[in-house]
């Protein structure tokens, strides 16, 4: 599953607004479910196909408050930490959802 493809979804960004309150939330969250757990922000909106590390700012900012992530000074960049919590699980469920919802009726996802 490309992470452009569905960064750029409307249903996912959609959805993403409907549960989140933000457009971009449920892609940023999906992507730092998806990897090893340290993400950069620009990295990551590069990631996404952002033009720019501001559409993921908002939402990076909202999970370090929620205690979802954390900051990680000192390696030159600034990286964000995973935390565990079951929030990554639903996040990827959630955006099976909103792609499954773009699909053509006839298609089926594979695993």
């Amino acid at each position: 599953m490309s992470r452009v493809s569905y960064a750029q979804s409307a249903r996912v960004q959609k959805l993403s607004a409907v549960v989140f309150g933000q457009k971009h939330r449920l892609s940023t969250m999906a992507a730092i479910a998806q990897g090893d757990g340290l993400v950069n922000p620009s990295d990551l909106a590069a990631e996404l196909g952002f033009s720019a590390q501001s559409a993921v700012q908002l939402p990076l900012r909202d999970l370090v408050e929620a205690g979802l992530i954390t900051r990680q000074d000192g390696m030159g960049r600034v990286y964000y930490r995973r935390n565990p919590h079951p929030i990554w699980d639903a996040a990827l469920e959630l955006l099976s959802q909103a792609l499954a919802a773009d699909l053509p009726a006839d298609t089926t996802l594979q695993p």
